[in-house]
């Protein structure tokens, strides 16, 4: 299964890069990259928190999870990488159902500037370029200080 889904890679690269859409694909080297296998929803079964690959034992995989995966989740892919401690790490990459944003009552524009890097259009904060918030003070002119 992970030597079809580099396969599926690979016609990817090779794809894009006839269309014109990226450069020519660069392969990993065997000395400097991770060992790594990328197994697709068909190569893994995920259930009740055990993780079992597709040809490699029944019994499920001996694993520390270092979160919970959110209810209603779904993984989609599963990579299995080992780094150069000799240490094997499994990340899942799951669907996750979307949640919508409450709508706010007021909108802000803002304003990228060279004096200020963002200036809001409610007078509110305004940032400069080195981070600093900068408070505009109200009832002031701002060329009420440069007059000598």
């Amino acid at each position: 299964m992970p030597l079809q889904q580099a396969l599926r890679h690979l016609d990817t690269a090779y794809t894009k890069f006839f269309k014109r859409e990226c450069r020519f694909p660069r392969f990993k080297s065997r000395k400097r990259s991770r060992r790594s296998a990328e197994f697709t929803a068909s190569a893994f079964t995920f259930r009740n928190g055990e993780l079992r690959l597709a040809k490699l034992t029944d019994t499920p995989l001996k694993v520390v999870w270092s979160r919970q995966i959110p209810d209603g989740a779904v993984p989609s892919t599963v990579t299995v990488s080992q780094d150069r401690a000799g240490r094997w790490f499994v990340s899942l990459r799951v669907e996750v159902p979307a949640t919508t944003a409450p709508s706010a009552a007021t909108a802000v524009g803002i304003d990228a500037g060279v004096n200020r890097l963002l200036t809001l259009s409610d007078a509110g904060l305004a940032v400069t370029a080195c981070g600093a918030d900068v408070r505009p003070q109200r009832g002031t002119s701002s060329r009420a200080g440069n007059r000598r």
